[in-house]
C-alpha cells in the first residue's frame, strides 16, 4: 500500500488551518473532514486513512482550539470551508464534500448551505439551526455572538439566555443529575423561551445529498428531532436536496466509524451510555461506517 503523504495548511497563506491527506494517486473526489479533534489529529489521520481506501482523498480541518483559530467555538468564519474548497479545486478535484461532527456537522451544513459547490455532506450528530457561540476549553460559557460568520457577519443565532454564571451553574447541576456532562437541556430550555427562526439553517439551499447520522439519546443535544425538521423542511420548501437519514437508540454523540482508534475509549469515559449499552453503541458505529461507505458509493 501507497504511504500516504500530507501537506499543512495555515490561515495566513490558505485561508483554513488544515491538513490534506492523499497516497498521491489520482482522485476525482476529496472530502473535508471537520470533526472538531482537529485537522491534524490522529482521529482525522485515521478516517484519512479508511478514505483513501475508499477512493476519496481527505482534508482535515480545523476550526478552533489551535494557535492559528483560538481555543473559542465562537464566531468560526464559514469561509474556513470555502477557502478548503478552492484548495481543493486548485488541486484539479472534480468533487468536494463535507463530513462534520458536532458542532463540525452543523458547521457542515451551514457551509454546503452558503457554498453550492459542495455536493455531499455527512452530518454526525448534527443540529439543525445555529446557536450561540461557547468561550473557553475547559468550562465553557455563552459569548454573546453566534458561533458562526459569514462575510464579516454573524450569522443568526439561537442565545442561550444565560449569564456565564448562569450558564456553568445548569452545567453543574445536570452532570450531578445525571452522572455526565449533559448540555441536551441548555438547548431544549433556549428553545423553550424564545425560538429565533432565523437561526435555522436553510439545508433546502444544499446542493446535492445530505446523509445524517445521529443517536436518539444524544446527551449533548436532540439530533434525532433536528433530522426530523430536516426533513420536513427540505420537503415544504421543495428542495432538491436528497436526504438520507439514520438514527440509532444507543450510539453516543462521538457518532464515529468502528474504524477510528481511541473513540470507544473516549466513549467510556465520557458517556454512560457506553457502558450500559456497549453492544448497541459498538454495533452503531460498525453501521455508521457502512451508511458512510454507501454514500461514497453513491457520490
Amino acid at each position: 500500500m501507497t504511504a500516504m503523504r500530507t501537506e499543512k495548511t495555515t490561515i495566513a497563506e490558505n485561508g483554513f488551518e488544515g491538513v490534506w491527506y492523499t497516497d498521491g494517486a489520482p482522485k476525482k473526489r476529496c472530502l473535508i473532514v471537520n470533526i472538531t479533534f482537529g485537522g491534524g489529529s490522529m482521529f482525522v489521520k485515521s478516517i484519512a486513512k479508511w478514505l483513501i481506501a475508499n477512493d476519496c482523498d481527505a482534508l482535515g480541518l480545523t476550526i478552533s482550539g489551535s494557535r492559528q483559530t483560538g481555543k473559542n467555538q465562537s464566531e468560526i468564519p464559514v469561509e474556513y470551508v470555502e477557502s478548503a474548497v478552492k484548495y481543493l479545486q486548485a488541486k484539479g478535484y472534480e468533487k468536494t464534500g463535507i463530513m462534520g461532527l458536532s458542532l463540525g456537522a452543523s458547521m457542515s451544513l451551514l457551509a454546503a448551505s452558503l457554498i453550492p459547490d459542495l455536493s455531499l455532506v455527512i452530518s454526525l450528530s448534527g443540529f439543525d439551526r445555529v446557536f450561540e457561540g461557547v468561550l473557553g476549553m475547559g468550562t465553557q460559557y455563552p459569548s454573546g455572538h453566534s458561533s458562526f460568520t459569514w462575510r464579516g457577519k454573524e450569522i443568526p443565532f439561537q442565545p442561550f439566555y444565560l449569564s456565564k454564571d448562569e450558564y456553568i451553574a445548569a452545567m453543574k447541576k445536570a452532570k450531578e443529575e445525571h452522572g455526565e456532562a449533559y448540555g441536551r437541556m441548555l438547548w431544549e430550555d433556549s428553545l423553550n423561551k424564545e425560538v429565533n427562526e432565523d437561526a435555522v439553517i436553510p439545508v433546502e439551499n444544499i446542493n446535492g445529498s445530505i446523509l445524517m447520522l445521529g443517536s436518539v439519546t444524544d446527551t449533548c443535544w436532540d439530533t434525532a428531532g433536528a433530522a426530523k425538521r430536516i426533513a420536513a423542511r427540505l420537503k415544504e420548501k421543495g428542495s432538491g436536496a436528497q436526504l438520507k437519514v439514520k438514527t440509532y437508540e444507543h450510539a453516543t454523540h462521538f457518532i464515529l466509524p468502528d474504524n477510528v482508534p481511541m473513540i470507544s475509549l473516549m466513549c467510556r469515559i465520557a458517556f454512560k451510555e457506553w457502558k450500559t449499552h456497549n453492544a448497541e453503541c459498538k454495533a452503531a458505529r460498525v453501521d455508521v461506517r457502512k451508511k458512510i461507505e454507501a454514500q461514497l458509493r453513491e457520490w
